[in-house]
């Protein structure tokens, strides 16, 4: 294993229009494509504007090289910025980023496998066990009990500096990817700029995260007190297409500017546009607004597309009373008010931004991602104890062993680990819940469902009570029980709407009984809530099509098939109904 340390050093600002960066975008655009061009490697086919000119704040998209396509998994990368060169600049960056990180995550070089012991054993300097604790915020579990239940497990560990003393340690990385996943990872023109990205993505889910489970009114930032012209003539923009923007500060004790914008336009919601609820984060409050306005018009296809964007840090609001607590507003500040660690020099800014973090006892942990082919310096921040909404915020560090357990063992291997944290945690419901999973996967849905069941009886804490309404749901649908099926998957969405995988075993479920105007509602609410899911608008059309509602199937399958060709019935189905429109001249 290659022992990869970051290192960093004065980092001057060279630009600073819209974004506080090393050097222009126009820089950086020709910089990325220069050593694509180096490397040989195919991972930008193109990149394209995608706004349609409404709001006039640019959107482009990086369109993903075979590569990019193979090793990513997804076709493309959004970028920002007030202007379209910044916004090519941030898709170009964007898709380097995702690029480096899942290249990082195949390569087995980049990993040392064992468990705690194993690498204290060969004398490495492990991340002490304490701050997996801190991670999940467990202060209850010892650590020789934590350390008892890792015993045995193929953890994947890399190198990581540790910013506030510039010491490297070797960090158990599958524990913090089952928090943070993909969020974390960042690139830049230099490392500096890299980190600084990656430090602001985690502070931004952090405070969004306290901010969206606790509700916490948040002082309003007054719109008359920003005195910079890009942020303001990107307020204003909003403000002539009679859009709503709420400005708020989310910054909460991390003295770390933190902006959160909610958007809404009244004159196309819900028909054509959603409730945009984002977030920036950067060393100084401007620039934090305006991360979050261009974010919002990124996520918001210019309020007037019908598009839809996919939640992540904040949740997505189907009305204004579910973001009261935004919308209200105890107090107003000036955004000269709010915490400024800015500097001229992206370094300085970086330890400003360090130091902030250890006022609250927070570390930060940085692994050097950079592939060493496309070269683009890119990192993986990782800081314990930071909170990341739906995950790490439930206090239980055992829960997520066990969730390593049966990430990371299969077979007869993960049936004895389970059984030896049972007899060290009998009341623990998730390790019921887990090798209830186990049996599911193995097609043995009779025997996963007592094991969720099981599960249920023993109080499981109120945030995993959708996965397992989800499992028994999808238990029971594969033993045909279709109407037991379709109340559990209710319960689980009277616990959390925004649950795709849910609506779509609902909308399977309503199917099979013949109720496709339910089936319909459950799979177009699948598809508000992950646009990318090419069989739920399949499912959607099927539906469509089975209530006469021939042009929206039509429509639908199209999306589908633009999204998945292999989808079998869709590409049957469409051509079926396109053979009618052709026969009979139009549509009945």
């Amino acid at each position: 294993m290659q022992k990869k340390i970051i290192a960093l050093g004065p980092c001057p600002k060279h630009y600073t229009y819209d974004q506080d960066k090393a050097c222009t975008p126009e820089e950086t655009v020709a910089r990325f494509q220069n050593r694509l061009r180096a490397s040989r490697l195919d991972v930008l086919k193109e990149i394209r504007r995608i706004d349609n000119g409404r709001l006039d704040i640019p959107v482009y998209f990086s369109m993903c090289g075979e590569d990019a396509l193979r090793i990513i998994g997804n076709k493309k990368q959004m970028g920002k910025g007030s202007t379209p060169e910044q916004s090519r600049a941030s898709a170009c960056m964007e898709l380097g980023e995702r690029f480096s990180f899942f290249s990082f995550l195949r390569e087995a070089d980049n990993f040392l496998i064992g468990d705690y012991a194993a690498m204290e054993s060969e004398g490495y300097p492990v991340l002490p066990i304490e701050s997996l604790l801190q991670s999940v915020h467990d202060a209850s579990l010892p650590p020789e009990r934590l350390r008892q239940l890792l015993a045995g497990l193929p953890l994947r560990w890399t190198w990581a500096l540790r910013l506030a003393d510039a010491t490297p340690l070797l960090v158990p990385f599958s524990w913090f990817y089952a928090i943070n996943e993909f969020n974390g990872p960042s690139a830049g023109n230099t490392y500096e700029e890299a980190v600084l990205q990656g430090i602001s993505e985690v502070v931004e889910r952090h405070v969004c995260a306290l901010i969206t489970r606790d509700r916490i009114v948040t002082p309003a930032i007054d719109p008359a007190s920003i005195a910079d012209p890009v942020a303001q003539e990107l307020l204003a923009k909003f403000r002539r297409n009679g859009i709503e923007v709420h400005l708020r500060d989310f910054s909460l004790d991390t003295g770390i500017p933190t902006v959160g914008a909610l958007a809404w336009d009244p004159a196309t919601f819900p028909r054509l546009s959603e409730i945009v609820y984002t977030a920036g984060t950067t060393p100084g409050a401007t620039k934090a607004l305006i991360r979050a306005l261009t974010e919002v018009a990124q996520l918001a296809g210019d309020f007037n597309s019908g598009s839809n964007y996919v939640a992540s840090g904040l949740p997505k609001p189907l009305s204004l009373d579910e973001v009261d607590y935004v919308v209200a507003s105890d107090r107003t500040i000036g955004l000269n008010e709010m915490a400024d660690l800015q500097d001229d020099d992206i370094f300085r800014e970086v330890n400003n931004c360090v130091a902030a973090l250890r006022r609250q006892n927070l570390d930060v942990l940085v692994v050097d991602t950079t592939h060493p082919e496309l070269g683009i310096p890119a990192v993986y921040t990782i800081i314990p104890g930071a909170h990341f909404r739906e995950r790490a915020m439930g206090g239980n560090a055992a829960l997520f062993a066990a969730k390593l357990a049966a990430d990371l063992l299969a077979g007869e291997e993960l049936d004895a680990k389970l059984a030896a944290m049972q007899a060290v945690l009998p009341d623990a419901y998730y390790l019921h819940f887990y090798r209830g999973r186990h049996l599911y996967e193995q097609g043995r849905a009779d025997a996963a469902l007592a094991c969720f069941d099981q599960a249920m009886g023993l109080q499981p804490a109120p945030e995993d009570l959708p996965y397992l309404y989800s499992y028994q749901g999808s238990c029971l649908r594969d033993l045909a029980r279709y109407d037991e099926a379709i109340a559990v998957l209710r319960q689980g969405l009277d616990c959390d709407e925004e649950r795709p995988d849910i609506h779509n075993t609902l909308g399977v479920c309503c199917y099979k009984t013949g109720r496709h105007g339910e089936a319909v509602h459950a799979f177009r609410r699948a598809t508000e809530l992950n646009p990318a899911s090419a069989i739920d608008y399949a499912n959607l059309a099927l539906n469509l099509e089975q209530l006469g509602e021939r042009e929206a199937a039509i429509a639908n399958y199209e999306i589908a098939l633009s999204q998945d060709a292999t989808i079998g019935f869709a590409m049957e189905r469409l051509a079926g109904l396109l053979a009618a429109v052709d026969a009979g001249g139009k549509m009945s």
